[in-house]
């Protein structure tokens, strides 16, 4: 599967909000019950600050919208942010998420970020093995932090300089 990567754009918002709801059903079952609307994702994938900048990035493969990535770089921190992630179930393992994942090393990098934060699920075992894969430990939990039940997993890495 040929994969490219590019900034999100309005157009792409439709597309992200199907493919974030059909990710995360992958391991929330029934707690999620509809998409956040297009709107939504329109106004997570944009803003900054004089401190802090957001970008956001889409996979294609054959035209089509197949991952969403949204990232941020705290400059006065040096801490970096992987504030979300899906892919489209049906492109799970073919190179999505680590085209995704390179844009935004890429992103981090160039803004000299020191350190990257995320959580998942705890019952996301996809994300937490990919999340390792990646050089992320384990730093702490959340507990009951979206569902009843479902606690949080904070990660992080440190960035190695060049």
């Amino acid at each position: 599967m040929s994969v490219t990567v590019r900034e999100f754009e309005k157009r792409d918002a439709e597309s992200v909000a199907r493919i974030m709801f059909e990710s995360f059903k992958t391991f929330l079952g029934d707690r999620i019950t509809e998409p956040e609307t297009p709107e939504y994702w329109i106004q997570a994938s944009s803003g900054s600050s004089p401190s802090a900048i957001i970008r956001a990035f889409v996979a294609e493969s054959e035209g089509k919208v197949v991952g969403y990535l949204c990232v941020t770089a705290n400059l006065k921190r040096g801490l970096g942010t992987l504030s979300v992630i899906g892919v489209d179930p049906n492109c799970f393992a073919k190179g999505c998420g680590s085209a995704l994942f390179a844009a935004a090393d890429a992103f981090w990098r160039s803004h000299d970020m020191r350190k990257i934060y995320t959580c998942t699920s705890h019952i996301n075992l996809r994300a937490q093995a990919y999340y390792k894969k990646m050089g992320f430990v384990e730093e702490g939990r959340l507990k009951d932090h979206f569902f009843d039940g479902i606690d949080e997993i904070q990660l992080a890495k440190f960035m190695k300089k060049g």
